[in-house]
Formats: C-alpha cells, sequence, structure tokens
C-alpha cells in the first residue's frame, strides 16, 4: 500500500504530479518520438553512404583430387539527392509543422493535468469540510432525539414538563436516520475523491492548506477571447497540423516532377587467375540519375487530390476548433460568474439559515414552533452549508477552468521555482545531429520550382466578421480569502436570535422560565 505524504500546499500538488504523472510522463516521451521525425526527414537531403563486402570460397574433391578457391568484393557506395522538385522540402515542412503540432499537445496535457490536481485539491478539500458538517448534523439530531424522548417520558409520568408526542419523536428518528446516511454518503465520496487524488498526483492527501489565489485571470471576457485566440494549445494544434497538410499536399505535387540524384560507387574485387596466382581489380563508377515520371495510371495525380482534400478537412478543423473554443471560454465565464455570485447568497444562506434555526428550537421551547419546524429548520441549514461549500469548489473550479480555456494554466505558475521541463529543448538538442556540410545546399537546389508548402484557403468558414458570442455579463470581484477558507460554523454554535429580533412577549435569553404543567387528558 503506497505511503501516507502530506502535500501540504497545491504547488506540492501540482509540483509532484508535473515530475511523476504517468499521463504527462508519457506524453513527453511521444513527443521526443515526434522530433526524431524532422531529423529523420532532415537526413534525406544529406548523403548516403553504404558498405558492402562479399567473400566466397569454393572446394572440390574429384578424382582423389583437392582443389579450393576463394573470391572477395568490397564494394562502397555514396548516393547524394541533388534536386526532387520539393518533395523532400514539402515533407521536411510537415515534419516540422508536426512537431510544433505535438509541443502544444503536450502542452494540453500539461494544462489537464494541472486543472485534474486543481479539482482533486479541492475536492478533498470541499468533502472534508462537507463530512464534518454531516458529522455535526448527525450530533444535533441525536441530541434533539434525545430531548424529544426526554420530554415525552415526562409527560407520560404526568410530571408535565413534557409536551411532546410520539408523533414527534418518531420525525426526529426519522430524520436522525437519514443524517446518519448522508454521512456514510459523504464519507464514501471523500474516499473516492482521496483515490483520485492519489491517481493523478502520485501519493494520498495529507493536511492540506487552504486554496491559494489562481494568477493570470483576465480582466474581461474580450480579453478572454483574445488571449484564447492567440495561446489556446488545442487550437495551436489545429493549426499546426493545417501547416503539416499543406506541406504534404506540395510534397505531393513533387512527385509529379522530375529528380536527380548523385551516386558514386567502388568496388574492388580479389580472386583467382590461374597465371599470376590471385587477381584483384578495382572499379570506380559515377553517375547522375535524372527521372522523370510519365504515367502513373492516375496514381500519382490521385495522391495530389488526396493531399489537398486531406488539407481543406483540416483548414475546417481549424475553425471547428476554434469555435470550440469560443464555447469554452464563454461557458467557463459564464459558470463563473454563476458561481461567484451562488456563493454569495450562499453566504447569506447560511448565515440566515444559522439566525433561523436558532430561533426556532428557541420558540419551540415556549411550545410557539413543533417539532417539525425545527427539524426543518435545522435541514435547511444543513443544506446550506453543503451548498455553500460546493459553491466554493464551483467558484474556484471555475477559475482553473476559464485559465485553461484561454491556454494560461501552467505549473510554473502556480509553483514557485518550478524546474521547467520545455519539449523545444530536446528538438534543439536533436535536430542537427548527423548533419552535413552538403544539405543546406541541397534544400536551397530544392526550392527551385518547387510548390509553395502553404495553399491558400479552400473556404472561407470562419465568415466575414468571425462573430463572437453576444456574452455581456460582468465578472463580479473575486472572493475573499475569508470567505474561501474560513470553516463554516458549527450548527450547534448557530447563533442565537438577537433580543430586538424576538417576537414581542418572549424574554430574553437566559429568563426561561419553566413551562406550565400540560394536561395528558385527551377527552377532559
Amino acid at each position: 500500500m503506497p505511503q501516507v505524504v502530506s502535500a501540504e500546499s497545491l504547488a506540492d500538488a501540482v509540483a509532484m504530479a508535473y515530475a511523476h504523472n504517468p499521463t504527462l510522463v508519457q506524453q513527453r516521451f511521444t513527443q521526443k518520438s515526434v522530433d526524431e521525425n524532422y531529423v529523420q526527414a532532415r537526413a534525406q537531403y544529406g548523403p548516403q553512404l553504404s558498405l558492402q563486402a562479399t567473400g566466397n570460397y569454393d572446394s572440390q574433391n574429384a578424382l582423389g583430387s583437392t582443389s579450393s578457391s576463394s573470391t572477395g568484393q568490397v564494394i562502397a557506395q555514396v548516393s547524394q539527392p541533388i534536386y526532387t522538385s520539393g518533395q523532400l522540402r514539402g515533407q521536411l515542412r510537415a515534419a516540422h509543422a508536426n512537431v510544433l503540432a505535438g509541443q502544444q499537445n503536450l502542452r494540453q496535457v500539461e494544462q489537464n493535468t494541472v486543472q485534474n490536481v486543481i479539482i482533486v485539491y479541492a475536492q478533498v478539500l470541499r468533502d472534508e469540510q462537507r463530512v464534518q458538517v454531516a458529522r455535526e448534523n448527525v450530533a444535533v439530531l441525536q441530541d434533539q432525539l434525545r430531548e424529544n424522548r426526554e420530554r415525552y417520558t415526562k409527560l407520560g409520568r404526568g410530571q408535565g414538563a413534557g409536551d411532546v408526542t410520539l408523533t414527534d419523536v418518531g420525525q426526529a428518528d426519522t430524520r436522525l436516520a437519514q443524517a446518519e446516511s448522508d454521512l456514510a454518503s459523504l464519507e464514501a465520496t471523500l474516499d473516492t475523491s482521496r483515490a483520485q487524488y492519489l491517481q493523478i498526483v502520485g501519493q494520498n492527501p495529507g493536511t492540506l492548506d487552504p486554496l491559494p489565489d489562481l494568477p493570470g485571470m483576465p480582466a474581461s471576457i474580450d480579453e478572454a477571447f483574445a488571449r484564447a485566440e492567440a495561446n489556446n494549445p488545442g487550437l495551436l494544434t489545429a493549426k499546426y497540423t493545417e501547416q503539416a497538410s499543406s506541406a504534404n499536399a506540395a510534397a505531393a505535387r513533387g512527385a509529379l516532377g522530375p529528380t536527380a540524384s548523385l551516386t558514386v560507387q567502388g568496388s574492388y574485387t580479389s580472386e583467382p587467375n590461374q597465371v599470376i596466382g590471385r587477381y584483384g581489380s578495382k572499379e570506380v563508377f559515377a553517375g547522375v540519375t535524372v527521372r522523370q515520371p510519365l504515367f502513373s495510371s492516375g496514381a500519382l495525380r490521385s495522391q495530389v487530390r488526396q493531399a489537398d482534400a486531406r488539407n481543406g478537412a483540416d483548414q475546417a478543423a481549424v475553425e471547428a476548433a476554434r469555435r470550440q473554443v469560443i464555447e469554452s471560454v464563454d461557458a467557463a465565464w459564464s459558470q463563473l460568474v454563476a458561481a461567484r455570485r451562488s456563493l454569495t447568497s450562499g453566504e447569506r444562506q447560511v448565515t440566515s439559515a444559522q439566525l433561523a434555526f436558532a430561533g426556532m428550537h428557541r420558540e419551540e421551547l415556549y411550545g410557539l414552533r413543533s417539532t417539525i419546524e425545527t427539524l426543518n429548520a435545522e435541514q435547511d441549514l444543513f443544506s446550506a452549508q453543503l451548498n455553500f461549500l460546493s459553491s466554493r469548489y464551483t467558484e474556484y473550479v471555475s477559475r482553473a477552468q476559464l485559465l485553461s480555456a484561454i491556454g494560461a494554466l501552467k505549473a510554473e505558475a502556480i509553483v514557485t521555482g518550478l524546474q521547467k521541463q520545455d519539449p523545444n529543448d530536446n528538438f534543439r538538442k536533436v535536430r542537427n545531429r548527423g548533419r552535413t556540410p552538403l544539405e543546406p545546399l541541397a534544400m536551397a537546389i530544392d526550392r527551385i520550382g518547387s510548390a509553395n508548402p502553404r495553399r491558400p484557403a479552400v473556404a472561407d468558414l470562419a465568415g466575414a466578421d468571425s462573430p463572437l458570442p453576444n456574452s455581456t455579463a460582468p465578472l463580479p470581484d473575486t472572493p475573499s480569502a475569508e470567505v474561501l477558507q474560513k470553516p463554516l460554523v458549527p450548527i450547534t454554535q448557530s447563533p442565537l436570535v438577537p433580543a430586538d429580533k424576538l417576537p414581542g412577549g418572549l424574554p430574553k435569553t437566559g429568563d426561561l422560565p419553566d413551562k406550565p404543567a400540560m394536561s395528558t387528558d385527551l377527552n377532559p
């Protein structure tokens, strides 16, 4: 079983997940493999050297006579592409665009990981507090049931101090049973949240610090839209993917044109000779091969049309991704606005419910309220506290969702001094490995007469004005740390009704006289 290790703060949890989350680590290695595609595409511009050695031994035994012979040959060959009508240029551009797309995809996985850490961290805090409220609720109802039973017993003994019927006892017991069931359910939810925390962060949650502020929030929804279109990793991935398919279309067009390559081959052959014993021969060959496709039964033209169609699909995917980003920003903004309004209302609801419950409990002692009314007031307070905790959680998670939508949810913004793992570092390290001085010359020659890797748009899917949602709701102020972090007042400590708000004729707090005896005779 994993040992319990405390991640004291959200920064600790994010740092742990950033370094060890398996999904994120897997994506980093995947990106490294994509980087090698660029190296392989670039290497096609350079010379290829091969060496082949062959040896043969022949032994014959005929009529008691044995003869043997051996031959050997060594062949060295160097080939250098000279011109490909832009095929290699398109392939190299496509490989580079795929590297950039992969880096943005890795950014998306990093953002998702940070967002998931924030969600499970806030979930554990919320569910721990909800369990505390539920336990307090059970304790209050246990006291209520005990008090009702005592008062019912007094009534049955004719002591005159009790005014509770068996129905009141049953109502209190029913609410207690429901509260115990609610507590069990909330404890199970807490266990689930802790398991999710372990899955994402990599360790069990300990004593978690309060939620910190999340930096980088946009000041307006217009700013959010602008930042999202410039930085959202999903949208950037779609754009780079379209650039790759456009370059592949140019490479497909290059296959229709001529290609030229230089080949130099040298060989040395050693074989037996009847006169001099052994004979060695050397041969050197150099030649230029020019190839021009003339007829391919429509295959090459089909590949061009296929590449164009794929690029058209990717252009449409860019607009689809843009619209998805706009929708995500609008939804996250609206959710955050609603969450902050709900948080403000929820705080007022909790305060009012505490006041109402305290007043109901006091007035029940004077026979002004029934047991069920007090139980209902207590249930309202319990529900208000749970809803308030959920609102605090929703408000904080909505912030993370909005930051993710605009591409600003970064681990280094939460963790001070984080050792950033930049995927571009590995690409810079490997992109020129094995490069030869001939490659820049071959790249320059291959640009002559080659198709442009950037193709024009096939359709104006965005429209003339690229409309944005008609979102005008302003974002309320960020809740104070006191609202987000302070613990709830226990139900048993709900404040009593102030004296100036008591109904007329009731005594003040501390002046509760004994109630007059009530008759137990149902047929006077």
